[in-house]
């Protein structure tokens, strides 16, 4: 039985070497940045503290 940090692992090997497959001029901006977008979600959730980093940057910045 693999364990779930297991699959997630799997899930994103494969989804890196999808994207690698493509190739630099296969994807249009916006499937690439959807792909990428993606990967992301995939390392977020083998690695929560990833997650809580991330949402950092998206708060806003204050002005002065």
């Amino acid at each position: 039985m693999c364990s779930p940090e297991g699959e997630g692992i799997d899930r994103l090997a494969d989804a890196i070497d999808d994207l690698a497959d493509a190739g630099p001029d296969a994807l249009g901006p916006e499937e690439l940045a959807a792909r990428i977008a993606g990967l992301w979600s995939l390392v977020e959730d083998l690695d929560p503290e990833i997650a809580r980093r991330r949402s950092l940057y998206d708060r806003p910045r204050p002005s002065g």
